[in-house]
């Protein structure tokens, strides 16, 4: 899952860049870089609560 993140960090960072030398942020490009970034942050939070919840049962199972 890291490697998959990464790889649309990359891309999202490539398109940007490509889009600012060539004619800047339009509206389509920031939309797609924010709609990215969501995506990017909303699947984050996830893990991070799934991680949590693994923690939660560790610590219940290594406190009997």
């Amino acid at each position: 899952m890291l490697t998959l993140r990464l790889y649309t960090t990359l891309l999202i960072s490539i398109f940007l860049a490509v889009s600012l030398n060539e004619h800047g942020i339009g509206l389509l490009e920031g939309t797609v870089v924010t709609c990215s970034l969501l995506f990017l942050i909303f699947d984050m939070r996830k893990d991070i609560v799934d991680l949590k919840r693994l923690e939660t049962q560790i610590a219940s199972i290594h406190g009997d």
